[in-house]
């Protein structure tokens, strides 16, 4: 957990005891509803650590984008719509992680609409790639 997690966190649980009066904060009802506010705190932090750690790392981000850009075409119903954006991002790249994910999402994709024998020659070109990095 980061420095301002905890010191966040520390202020708020001071806060609560501080603005609960002293002959009520010890009844469990008070006691489990802090503990549950501090829990929804630790969580929401949580949520924006990751969220950070997602938006400073350019290939967690680009994966990111890929799958919200799918994700909107798929709620639209247009879930082919997707292979031509994430084509381009393996035009663009030669970035091995962004690639494996856009070769799996893409397989992913083309399966899902009907598109098994693409599918596999792009899981194929992403296998080859991959053995060749091994090397």
């Amino acid at each position: 957990m980061c420095k301002s997690k905890n010191t966040s966190i520390g202020l708020i649980a001071a806060l609560l005891l501080a603005v609960t009066p002293a002959s009520h904060a010890q009844t469990p009802e008070n006691l489990e509803m802090m503990q549950a506010f501090l829990q929804i705190m630790t969580d929401y932090f949580g949520i924006i650590e990751a969220t950070h750690a997602i938006n400073s790392d350019p290939e967690k981000a680009a994966i990111m984008q890929m799958q919200k850009i799918q994700e909107v075409y798929e709620e639209r119903g247009e879930k082919a719509r997707a292979v031509e954006i994430i084509r381009e991002v393996l035009n663009e790249t030669r970035n091995p992680t962004i690639r494996n994910a856009a070769i799996m999402m893409l397989g992913d994709n083309l399966k899902e609409t009907g598109r098994s024998d693409q599918a596999l020659e792009i899981l194929r070109q992403g296998l080859s790639e991959n053995i060749a990095n091994a090397k």
